[in-house]
């Protein structure tokens, strides 16, 4: 086994998390270790507490597919200073759920989901009752609508009021090949990020990197944003809020980025066309 640190990351962790989380109060844990680093272990990295291998809750040797997504759990862990705040540590959390599956859950029970979540997509909802806002999320919602559409080769309308919009059996099926592409790990972490925005499609955009996270919150809370504009906002609480928005999408990401090493290999350059 070969030895790693990832102190010059860990320090980036650490001044984030202290402007992201200021004021933040959750119950913690005092910090029992000086030192933290991944190791190689065949074709797995692990993560290492003063040498010692993590584990999950349920304790299982905490061990991931890539070597930048082990070094991004092992700088979570070296950014805690004198406490260990979990509520805070994403990818930690996305590990662990995936490793010891809780809920027993399968890459056919997620997709299945997420499909199911697709008709209740914040980016199908456009206001019924305020003009200003419906010509605002017409404006930033509908070229994030059009580019899924002509990504996917499929057609989704958006609610004309409070109904579901229907989605055809079509979308449906590309979409489901196009989840069940990830395995198991990506697609948790996707799941995260969707329930995170609200939305599958803004988290399938930055799956395909034609959003960054930030654009995916700030289009997810438009509506909100909207309404701040008006009314106006805590000075700090709603960007608390966007930041932690933002560190979740993130979080998912890297892991989907990290996870995906062999999804990349056999990933389609365009989705497959339905039967």
């Amino acid at each position: 086994m070969q030895a790693f640190t990832t102190k010059s990351f860990s320090s980036l962790i650490r001044a984030r998390l202290t402007e992201f989380f200021p004021r933040q109060h959750y119950v913690t844990r005092k910090r029992f270790y000086r030192n933290t680093g991944i190791v190689q272990s065949d074709s797995k990295w692990e993560v290492t507490l003063d040498h010692r291998r993590l584990k999950t809750p349920n304790g299982r040797v905490l061990s991931v597919s890539s070597e930048p997504l082990a070094r991004a759990v092992a700088a979570e862990w070296d950014a805690q200073v004198e406490h260990i705040t979990q509520p805070t540590m994403h990818l930690t959390a996305l590990c662990n759920t995936a490793i010891d599956n809780p809920g027993k859950l399968t890459s056919h029970d997620i997709a299945s989901y997420l499909l199911d979540f697709l008709p209740t997509d914040t980016l199908l909802f456009h206001s019924q009752e305020e003009e200003e806002l419906r010509a605002l999320q017409a404006e930033k919602w509908t070229p994030v609508l059009e580019w899924f559409q002509k990504r996917f080769n499929v057609t989704q309308e958006t609610s004309k009021d409070l109904a579901l919009p229907p989605v055809a059996t079509e979308t449906r099926a590309v979409l489901a090949r196009y989840f069940l592409s990830f395995d198991f790990t990506a697609l948790n972490a996707i799941n995260f990020g969707v329930e995170a925005l609200k939305s599958p499609i803004l988290m399938i955009a930055c799956v395909e990197r034609h959003l960054e996270p930030k654009e995916a919150v700030l289009l997810c809370r438009l509506e909100e944003e909207y309404q701040l504009s008006r009314w106006g906002r805590v000075p700090w609480a709603h960007e608390l809020n966007q930041a932690e928005l933002t560190a979740r999408v993130a979080a998912a990401l890297l892991v989907v980025a990290g996870a995906g090493e062999s999804h990349a290999a056999r990933a389609k350059s365009t989705p497959p066309e339905t039967a």
